[in-house]
């Protein structure tokens, strides 16, 4: 019933997308002491919705909405796509492995609080809706 509307679907995918990133930096964790291994990331999300073009929707992807001419334009196209790619760090252990933990504790903590900001805003749409359909 809540896949119809685009808002839902985006919390879902974007929900998706950090549990297969969460994956992508424990493998990168379980991995630091590894030899020759590459630390790997997701592309960035770009926010797609699969599925029929609602409002404010085109292509595909939300549309940023110019109201005035001083508002800033519509922002560039990100890659999508959730194939592992490479990072490129600067620093290399003795073995060639180039996985900081410090860094995947980062990623991770950013990614804890992008899932927890996703799940709040999934759990307030579904309460407003409820206001709407009690009324």
């Amino acid at each position: 019933m809540l896949d119809g509307i685009s808002l839902f679907r985006i919390a879902a995918s974007r929900m998706q997308y950090l549990a297969e990133r969460q994956n992508v930096i424990a493998r990168n964790i379980a991995n630091a002491d590894t030899p020759n291994y590459m630390a790997r990331d997701l592309k960035p999300f770009d926010g797609s919705v699969s599925g029929q073009a609602g409002a404010g929707v085109s292509g595909g992807q939300l549309a940023l909405v110019q109201t005035a001419a001083g508002h800033m334009g519509g922002a560039t196209s990100i890659a999508s796509g959730s194939a592992p790619a490479v990072s490129g760090g600067d620093s290399e252990k003795p073995d060639h492995n180039r996985v900081s933990i410090e860094a995947e504790m980062v990623k991770s903590a950013d990614n804890a609080n992008a899932f927890a900001l996703v799940s709040a805003a999934y759990a307030k749409s579904v309460a407003i809706m409820k206001m709407g359909i009690d009324k």
